[in-house]
């Protein structure tokens, strides 16, 4: 059993094209208050990052952004999130942060800038720089195409078959929050032969 005190969420700064996203990440955010976990993430009042962690902050919970300077400077109003703030330097300060206060992470739907968090993250996982449980919020089949494309490059011999399974797929968050807090973390060797 992993012990679960908060959650570092990567998603989109946009809503989508569909209310089911926002739906869903709405409650994501009642299951980690019924849980009593804490919320990690980018910080801003957009899109799914707004939707989130305006739940947890309304609802009592504790929510942290963190947020590099130059995002801030942009527009402080839309960048400031709800709860505590804290302000990095770079990007790679923002990710190091998040993954050190975090004890799992979750990936709803976003673009280019959540995958980037979400390969980065389970890379670090593959490379056993931590241990930490990742799970993958699958709203509406978003990440059906990378989740087939996992499969495919372990068939085509890229990604061992133990590495497969380092992503806890589901597509409802109650069931996600449980598979995250059930985890049993095992070492993961990248250069094991396929």
């Amino acid at each position: 059993m992993t012990v679960i005190n908060s959650i570092a969420v990567f998603c989109g700064s946009s809503s989508g094209k569909h209310p089911v996203y926002e739906e869903k990440t709405i409650e994501l955010g009642n299951v980690f208050l019924q849980h009593n976990i804490g919320l990690i993430y980018g910080s801003g009042k957009l899109g799914l990052m707004g939707a989130i962690s305006k739940t947890v902050h309304e609802g009592g919970g504790k929510v942290t952004g963190v947020i590099p300077q130059f995002m801030k400077a942009i527009d402080e109003d839309l960048q400031s999130g709800y709860g505590e703030e804290i302000v990095v330097n770079t990007m790679h300060e923002r990710k190091d942060k998040m993954a050190t206060l975090a004890d799992a992470f979750i990936a709803l739907p976003g673009g280019f800038g959540t995958m980037e968090e979400l390969v980065e993250i389970t890379t670090w996982r593959q490379l056993n720089l931590l241990k930490k449980p990742i799970g993958l919020l699958n709203v509406n089949g978003f990440y059906n195409h990378f989740v087939n494309w996992i499969s495919h490059s372990v068939e085509e011999g890229f990604i061992s078959s133990k590495s497969r399974d380092l992503i806890i797929v589901c597509s409802n968050p109650n069931e996600l929050v449980s598979k995250l807090k059930s985890y049993q973390s095992v070492d993961v060797n990248k250069f094991e032969k396929q």
